[in-house]
This record gives C-alpha cells, sequence and structure tokens, in this order.
C-alpha cells in the first residue's frame, strides 16, 4: 500500500484536458517509470507490479498496459491498433498492438520525457495513439502484458463511442477532438511518401463525413469537425515543426508500423457490423477525461 505521505496533488488552476494534464503530473514524478490510470479504471490485484516486470524483463519495452475489460460488455481487448487512417480499434486476440489506451498506461520516464510526452494540444482522444506510434518510431517496443488486467468503466466523462451490440453511440464532443487530433497525429508520424497522401485521403474522409452528418440532421457536428480541418491548417507551422523532430529521431520505417495497423477502414467496418453510429450533440464534459 502506498503512504498517503507519498502522493503529492496537483492542482491546475484550469482544465488542462487528459494529455497537458498528464504531461504536468509527469513532470513532478520521480519515479523511472510513469502510470496513467483514469479514474473510471479499477486495476486488478497485482495489476501494476505485472506491468513494471514487463519492464524488467525487456530492455527495449517503452510503453506497456494490461488487458482491459469493458464493464458494459464484459469484453476484453489486448491493446488497440489504428486503420491507415487512424480509426481506433481494440484488439480482440493477443497480437503487437500499435497503442496501449491512455486510460491504463506505463511507460519508462525517461522514454517519455525524451519524446516530449503526450501532445498537449489534444485536450482529449488520440494522445495515446500518437505517443506510443513516437515511441515505436525510435524503435523501442509497445506491449500488453498478459498477467494485467483492469476494469474500465469508459465514458465516465465523455459518454458514448464504445461498439454494443444494440449499436454505436457517441458525442459531438468526441467526434470532433477526435478528428481533429487524428488528422494532426497522421501529419506528424507517417514518413514523407505516406504523409501527404494519408492527409489528402483524410481531408476528403472528413468532408465526405461532415456531408452525411449535414443530411442526417447533425449540422452542429459537421461544423465541429470541419472546424477540426482549419485547427490543423492554422496549427500547421506547430504540426510541421513537431513532424521534424519525430521524423529525426526515427529508427523504424513506416511498413514496420503499417503491420501493426488494422487492415481496412475502421469507419466502414462499424457501418457494416452496427449501423450508422447516433451522434448525441451534448455539451462537452467539464472534466479532462
Amino acid at each position: 500500500m502506498v503512504a498517503p505521505q507519498s502522493v503529492e496533488v496537483v492542482r491546475s488552476a484550469e482544465n488542462l484536458g487528459f494529455a497537458a494534464g498528464a504531461n504536468e503530473g509527469a513532470r513532478h514524478a520521480s519515479g523511472h517509470l510513469l502510470l496513467f490510470l483514469n479514474p473510471d479504471v479499477e486495476p486488478a490485484p497485482a495489476c501494476i507490479a505485472a506491468l513494471a516486470r514487463e519492464f524488467e524483463q525487456n530492455a527495449d519495452l517503452a510503453v506497456c498496459g494490461p488487458r482491459i475489460k469493458h464493464a458494459a460488455s464484459d469484453q476484453i481487448e489486448h491493446g488497440s491498433t489504428i486503420d491507415p487512417l487512424g480509426s481506433p480499434i481494440g484488439l480482440a486476440e493477443p497480437s503487437p498492438p500499435l497503442f496501449v489506451p491512455g486510460c491504463a498506461l506505463m511507460t519508462r520516464a525517461d522514454i517519455f520525457h525524451k519524446l516530449g510526452g503526450f501532445d498537449g494540444r489534444f485536450f482529449m482522444f488520440v494522445e495515446d495513439a500518437d505517443y506510443c506510434w513516437r515511441a515505436l518510431l525510435v524503435g523501442k517496443d509497445v506491449q500488453v502484458a498478459p498477467d494485467a488486467l483492469v476494469v474500465h468503466e469508459g465514458g465516465a466523462a465523455a459518454p458514448g463511442g464504445y461498439p454494443m451490440d444494440e449499436g454505436v453511440e457517441t458525442t459531438l464532443f468526441r467526434v470532433s477532438h477526435r478528428e481533429r487530433n487524428t488528422l494532426a497525429m497522421l501529419l506528424k508520424c507517417y514518413g514523407g511518401r505516406i504523409a501527404v497522401p494519408a492527409a489528402f485521403l483524410y481531408v476528403l474522409q472528413t468532408l465526405a463525413t461532415a456531408v452525411f452528418l449535414t443530411t442526417v440532421r447533425k449540422p452542429r457536428t459537421a461544423r465541429a469537425i470541419v472546424a477540426g480541418l482549419v485547427w490543423n491548417a492554422r496549427a500547421l507551422r506547430t504540426t510541421l515543426e513537431l513532424r521534424r523532430q519525430v521524423q529525426a529521431t526515427r529508427r523504424v520505417s513506416d511498413a514496420a508500423v503499417l503491420a501493426r495497423m488494422h487492415r481496412g477502414l475502421r469507419k466502414v467496418d462499424i457501418v457494416v457490423r452496427y449501423g450508422i453510429p447516433v451522434v448525441r450533440e451534448e455539451p462537452a464534459p467539464r472534466c479532462g477525461r
């Protein structure tokens, strides 16, 4: 059990969101491993010890996560990946993940600080995939500890977003932030031969999504994801500077990362399997995650 006096509570004068808030906490941490846990995550006994043990056994390991049991469905994920345009997919069977969800993520502190931590511009969503992708590019590993398990309630701060038997429900907040942040991640992490065509296809996908949302009478969500394109245009100078840093330190080819990606387009898979997602245009959550 952790002694109460060993815990430091870091308070911010404003809501920084998950990524910047986690970075702030990491700046105050003193250990050689950092553990990020969402408030709606319950680790099983010995989970944290199992995560730490993986780093002792693998010197190249930069990020490790537990198996995640989703409370609403009892489904267990063995890490996550993305499709070539950045949409996330949970892995139902053990296989090398591209990333582990930020709801329960352990990483080496020196690697975290060397890579600049999470992208603090991402208020919520995609910061975990972006960080793990960058860790892979410098030649480090991302894995799931088979002996570690957490139960994740999911959607405590931002409801929805998880596929259920009856379909998929999401919110304007989730859609707009995920769409915005995903494009920035693709621009930063893909190599030169893939970055431009991937970004072009992503913009086309986003515009098509906006048109569709308008036809189903979700104009606020349509405007929000188009606003994400505008945000990326305005933030392009910063994104390109971050891209320069990422590409200057990469030791791994795009092919090695693509091997961990989902083959196909996740958005198409969701529509085919679950039907058209329901988007609720609710107020944004007040908490970071």
